[in-house]
Parts: structure tokens; sequence; C-alpha cells
């Protein structure tokens, strides 16, 4: 008897050791298992990846797009402005800002005097004299007064003077550094008008858009395809008929002022 309850014992210890260690493999197969269920994405996990890319891509679109029309915008207040501070000159001053030939007497010893012609001499992308401009600036009826514009227009605090180290008679550049200036009957104006260049064609569309008629060669904008930075209008191309936007696009436009 003593040996038939030895041998069930025996057996219930192995059964027992041999449940412990299918146990004990089973555990040690739990991390090799639970590493090839996460070794890759699951399906839920690719559509929250896609779904984060699709809002950064939105993301970046939607800033591009209000960059664009920010940039439009303020190509055409600048063009806006500079007519009203036109304007308000003429009101104060009887003359044509650049042309003024009394500006000696109102500012003296810091202005120079235009011709007095009822003209804008030079073109809108002149360089401006290195030096100072009361004795480096020559002024005439050929040349120099689309600089002395900057500078009357400035003294008379119609527009921002540039900081201390940039001459008073630079022209303002815009956000493609493109020069901003003035000149006298381009693209068929009877009068002067105001230019800005380097303008991609997204830009340039927009501000036509906004402000004419969209027809590059007619009404009070108009426009000529640059082929270099800030090209002279009289070497642009002046004929075309749409306005293209590839990246290497871009365009000088003239806004009439009168």
């Amino acid at each position: 008897h003593r040996c038939g309850s030895l041998q069930v014992a025996t057996q219930v210890i192995r059964t027992r050791r041999m449940a412990r260690n299918s146990g004990g493999a089973r555990r040690q197969r739990r991390p090799g298992a639970q590493f090839s269920r996460t070794g890759g994405f699951t399906l839920v996990e690719l559509a929250v990846v896609l779904v984060l890319i699709g809002l950064l891509v939105g993301v970046m679109l939607l800033g591009n797009g209000v960059l664009t029309q920010s940039r439009i915008k303020f190509v055409a207040n600048e063009f806006e402005q500079l007519k009203v501070a036109i304007l308000t000159y003429q009101d104060r001053y009887g003359a044509l800002p650049g042309d003024d030939a009394r500006a000696t007497t109102r500012w003296v010893g810091r202005s120079k005097d235009g011709t007095g012609d009822g003209r804008i001499s030079g073109s809108y992308q002149d360089p401006p004299p290195a030096g100072n401009p009361l004795t480096a600036l020559t002024v005439d009826a050929v040349s120099g007064e689309s600089l002395n514009f900057w500078w009357q227009i400035r003294l008379a605090e119609l527009v921002t003077a540039p900081p201390p180290v940039i001459t008073p008679v630079a022209q303002p550049l815009n956000a493609f550094a493109g020069v901003v200036g003035v000149e006298w009957a381009v693209f068929g104006f009877p009068r002067l008008a105001a230019c800005t260049a380097n303008l991609p064609g997204e830009i340039a569309i927009g501000v036509e858009n906004q402000l004419d008629d969209g027809d590059p060669r007619r009404g009070l904008v108009r426009a000529a395809k640059q082929n270099v930075d800030n090209e002279p209008i009289a070497t642009a191309d002046a004929t075309v008929t749409a306005y293209a936007t590839g990246d290497a696009d871009m365009y000088i436009l003239c806004r009439r002022l009168d």
C-alpha cells in the first residue's frame, strides 16, 4: 500500500513538473511572439501616419497661399501709397518730386534741385552714386531725377527714409530684391509710372488682377518679362500677352501714377 502511494505521489510530482516546464516554454515563446507582432506597422498605425502627413501638407500649402496673397497685397498697396505721396507733394509744393526746382530753398544744404521741366529724367533702376549725393548726384534733363525723386519725397517725410548708412537717393527694394522706382512715359503711359521688378508670375498676376484688367499690355498696370534681375524696361520683353508662372518667370510691373 505504501509502495502504491509512493508511485502515485511520484506521478503527481512529474505531472506538476511537466506543467511548469510547459508553462515556462510558453512564457519563453511569448516575447518572440510579441516581437513578431510589433516588427511592422498595423493598418491603423499606417492610417494615422497618412492622416498626419496629409494635415502637414495641407498646412504648408495653406501657409504658402497666405504668404502669396500677403505679398500681392503689399505690392499693390505700395503702388497706391506712392501715388498718394506724389499727389500730396504736388499739392503741398506745386512740383513733381525729383523735378522740384525749389527744393534747395526748402531744405538748405541737404537737397538738390530738379530741372523744373515737369518731367522725370532717368530710369527706374538707375544705380545710386557712391558718396554724398550733394556732390555725387548729377541731376539734369537726361538723368538723375528718378533718384532725386526719392530724396525729395523722403525730405518731405511722405515715405520712410532708409537707415543713415544708405544714401537717401537709393530706391527701396521689394520682397524679391527687385528695385522699386519711377520712370517717365514707359509702356506707352503719357506721364510718370511707378515700377517694381523681379516679381514672380503668380505675384504679377495677383497685382494685375487686383489693380487692373489682367492684360499686361494695357490699362493702368502694364508689364514686361525680364531676362535678368532689375532689367531696364528698354531691354525687357514688353510683348507678353499673358503672365507665366514658371520658376524662371519674372516681371517688371509698372502702374500709371497720373
